[in-house]
């Protein structure tokens, strides 16, 4: 992905938004282990990282160091979410607002109309955020997580 394709909404002074790169790989599997998520591991993502309709994007702070993940994959005119991670010291600072806004941007010129994720029923910050940006129920999956249990809500929107 083109960095000239990454919108970076207004973020707090020394924090950035920038394609994910092979060498951060490992910083991004360790921030969805923080997280509790589930991740494609540093081999997963790698392999992502060549297809052409593969949203990946992080937020950076200082230098280098990875606070915030997105992953996603544009599947015909859909965009596919997969992921979206912040670390726990820097959340609420609008770190997850700009890599899902920076995301939607970019599905969009690859032709995505919709975006569609499954959120765990129970983790109500991400919930909140994804229903400020415009996300709705579209269907529940009982059972859905395994650890711990929990249903998953299918939420979606039109880009």
């Amino acid at each position: 992905m083109d960095a000239m394709w990454v919108e970076n909404e207004t973020l707090p002074a020394g924090f950035r938004i920038k394609p994910m790169t092979p060498e951060i790989l490992a910083s991004v599997v360790a921030l969805e282990e923080e997280c509790g998520l589930s991740s494609r591991g540093t081999e997963g993502y790698r392999r992502m990282l060549l297809n052409p309709n593969a949203i990946l994007l992080v937020a950076i702070e200082g230098d280098e160091l990875v606070i915030g993940a997105f992953s996603g994959n544009v599947v015909v005119d859909e965009l596919q979410i997969d992921n979206l991670a912040v670390s726990d010291r820097r959340r609420r600072k609008g770190i997850g607002r700009s890599l899902l806004r920076s995301a939607l941007s970019v599905a969009k010129r690859l032709g995505a109309h919709t975006a569609t994720l499954e959120v765990r029923s129970s983790n109500l910050p991400a919930r909140t955020l994804y229903e400020k940006e415009g996300f709705v129920a579209a269907g529940l999956r009982r059972r859905y997580y395994l650890t711990p249990l929990d249903d998953a809500l299918l939420l979606s929107r039109e880009i």
